[in-house]
């Protein structure tokens, strides 16, 4: 056992005060007999006795009552886990994710959760090094707040607000640790406040090589979990363009993912689609709880250029997920560069004219159908060629220079599109290294089959979103495979790599694969694009396919980037010659950006983008957008049980013993200290205490003691008077 308060302990020379008063009545005076004392010679000395026995045990209550009321001050406690006095070096986490913006039966949680935290703070002494970190710092020890006066951080948590970063614990933790690491204290605790959503502890939020070593007996983890979170919670968290290319005037369809997070019943929600600040459709999905409904949504833009907008769900447990962001770049003009070394007879110009509209058209339709503008070079001109203003090389024929390989591999890199036909076997050796620098694959061999036999289709990969509305059922697929594209004469052997996107494909290999290059992207045909290679470019498939590789290509250098607030991206420049742009957040503030070039690619360094909404990066022209939104991990409600915070702790190096889990109230700071210190007994002796007076009271008062007698009967009489 030890004492809160010792010095209050020479207090117990108070309880001898009854005992000094005990004695001083015990003086023996001298004694003078009057004529009526042989009245009192009648008194029985049983009756003495009693009065002795009463004196005796008033003596004893009130010597104990003075003892339990000086133990009560002194603050006796059985010793815990840590030292009294010992000083320690401490970290706060303060989880301040979207969901703690919810209420439960208690109220808010961020306001349970703060209110946590500034108890805690009167755990703490002077002298005490304590840290506070959000979650939303994701982990960056430059943000947290150190100080050697705890209470100085109770304004600091007064005045925080929850945020729509949702930041990972794990994150946190080892942020904990690296500033404890440096500590020079013996004891080193770590205080994690939040509603432990069940996501934050799952076994893939600690990868193998986060894991963490174990970790000394000194460093404990302490996790203060706030009131159990709302059953139910809708969100929306996925915007998807089936096809990825999309034309101003023509009709484009979005798939938006509306998840029902809670547990039990269905749900019907309204679903809205917003385009340029528009309410362009609306729908209503009916979700299951734990389930997902994808739910179909279209709508038409006329002008050309980059829009925003969102999807939009009825407010529900947590506000920020309502919405999802997006962005995306309509094209209504194409400018293509073709490499061939024969026009006369070029099919994919044929292609390219087949879906072109001409200029003199007088639908409005037709004023909104994207241009396809072309100009051709040999092979030859095109490796001295300006190619400002392309979006897109399509290669036929190839030259030795290597002036010439070089030439497309930045342009692919520095964002171009660029579809490559193989070529016959005497132009191999410029496309195989094409394909070696643009990591399409390895050119195995070169063939040409003899007259009368070819190689047939074996696949088409029509689940790749390259496809995307080109196909109304598998079967139509297998339709196209077995009596479009039949017979392929002449070719290549490529050996893929794993990232490419193979897309149809023979007995032999590949056909048609894809792969983005850089900040491209790359489509390789292992047939030369005449009919003597194959009799590809006679099918009504042909155009089509072409029409697409191209406008996807193209696409990919106006893909618009997607993010979750408090990340940090690198935006890679399509093009080269910009030295400066702005930010333009979504509610107008402007931060200019200035790139890094390396290797004559520049780069953007974005970071800061907390704000939920679509952020625009502006030169001249608009760049890219960046859509940033809630993390959907933040939409699950659920709070993790004992034994899934405990394994949590254990992958993090903490040994089981140094692990608690407790409930954050207005008084965590006591509930942690009584753990600390162990059990304090003040209230305890206060109470014994309170019963000593009250039996001294009762003793005082008791007949059985006072040595008087009732009327109607004898003194020194048990039996009543007769």
């Amino acid at each position: 056992m030890t004492f809160l308060n010792p010095l209050v302990l020479f207090g117990l020379v108070a309880a001898g005060i009854p005992v000094l008063i005990h004695l001083l009545q015990l003086k023996r005076l001298r004694q003078v007999d009057f004529s009526s004392i042989r009245f009192l010679k009648e008194i029985q000395h049983a009756s003495a006795r009693k009065v002795r026995l009463r004196d005796y045990l008033l003596l004893l209550v009130r010597t104990l009552a003075i003892a339990a009321l000086v133990m009560a001050f002194a603050r006796p406690a059985i010793k815990g886990i840590a030292g009294v006095n010992s000083k320690s070096a401490s970290v706060l986490i303060i989880d301040n994710s979207p969901s703690t913006t919810v209420r439960n039966e208690f109220g808010k949680v961020y306001s349970q959760e703060k209110a946590a935290a500034i108890s805690l703070l009167s755990h703490f002494h002077l002298g005490d090094y304590v840290s506070l970190l959000f979650t939303s710092d994701n982990g960056d020890t430059s943000r947290e707040y150190s100080t050697i006066n705890p209470k100085s951080l109770s304004t600091v948590i007064a005045r925080s607000q929850p945020t729509d970063v949702w930041g990972g614990y794990a994150a946190a933790v080892r942020a904990g640790l690296t500033t404890l690491r440096s500590a020079g204290f013996a004891s080193k605790d770590i205080y994690l406040v939040g509603d432990f959503q069940k996501s934050q502890f799952e076994a893939g939020s600690i990868s193998e090589a986060q894991a963490g070593s174990p970790l000394p007996p000194n460093v404990r983890l302490f996790f203060l979990r706030t009131a159990k979170l709302p059953d139910d919670n809708l969100s929306v968290s996925n915007v998807l363009f089936p096809n990825p290319v999309v034309e101003a005037g023509v009709p484009t369809e979005v798939i938006a993912t509306v998840d029902n997070n809670g547990i039990s019943g269905k749900n019907d929600v309204v679903v809205s689609l917003f385009v340029d600040s528009r309410k362009v459709a609306q729908s209503v999905a009916s979700v299951p709880a734990g389930m997902s409904e994808k739910i179909s949504l279209s709508f038409t833009v006329t002008a050309s250029g980059y829009h925003h907008g969102f999807v939009e769900i009825e407010d529900n447990s947590i506000q920020s997920d309502n919405k999802y962001y997006f962005s995306f770049y309509a094209m209504q003009k194409l400018n293509i560069g073709i490499v061939s070394s024969d026009t006369t007879s070029d099919f994919v110009l044929k292609a390219i004219s087949a879906v072109s509209p001409s200029g003199d058209l007088s639908d409005s339709a037709a004023n909104y159908a994207t241009q396809l503008v072309t100009r051709v070079f040999s092979p030859q001109t095109f490796t001295y060629s300006n190619l400002a203003g392309l979006d897109v090389v399509v290669v036929e024929s190839y030259s030795d220079n290597e002036n010439f390989v070089s030439k497309i591999t930045r342009f692919v890199e520095g964002g171009g599109g660029v579809l490559l036909f193989a070529p016959p076997i005497s132009e191999g050796g410029p496309f195989a290294a094409l394909c070696e620098r643009m990591r399409l694959g390895t050119v195995t061999k070169f063939f040409s089959n003899t007259a009368g036999s070819f190689v047939g289709l074996q696949g088409i990969d029509v689940g790749d979103k390259f496809f995307s509305g080109m196909f109304s059922s598998r079967e139509s697929a297998d339709q196209i495979k077995n009596q479009l594209v039949t017979k392929i004469y002449s070719g290549c052997d490529v050996s893929p790599n794993p990232f490419d996107h193979v897309l149809m494909s023979t007995s032999s290999g590949p056909f048609l694969l894809g792969r983005e290059a850089g900040s491209g992207f790359v489509f390789l045909v292992t047939s030369s694009s005449d009919t003597a290679s194959s009799n590809f470019p006679m099918s009504p498939f042909f155009p089509v396919v072409v029409q697409r590789a191209l406008f996807y290509s193209a696409a990919v250098r106006h893909a618009p980037v997607e993010t979750t607030p408090g990340q940090k991206i690198e935006y890679r420049l399509a093009t080269g010659n910009i030295k400066q742009a702005d930010l333009l957040s979504p509610n107008g503030n402007r931060t200019e950006i200035f790139p890094k070039y390396a290797g004559g690619t520049g780069v953007f360094s974005l970071n800061g983008m907390d704000d939920l909404g679509t952020y625009s990066l502006v030169g001249n022209d608009t760049i890219t957008e960046i859509s940033v939104n809630v993390d959907h991990r933040a939409s699950d409600v659920s709070q993790a049980p004992r034994s899934e915070i405990v394994a949590f702790a254990r992958r993090l190096g903490f040994a089981e013993p140094n692990v608690f889990v407790m409930n954050a109230t207005s008084n965590s700071g006591f509930a942690v200290e009584k753990l600390d210190v162990g059990q304090d007994l003040s209230s305890f002796f206060a109470g014994l205490a309170l019963v000593f007076l009250i039996l001294e009271i009762f003793i005082s008062r008791t007949k059985a003691f006072s040595g008087r007698t009732e009327p109607g009967k004898k003194i020194g009489s048990e039996n009543p008077a007769t």
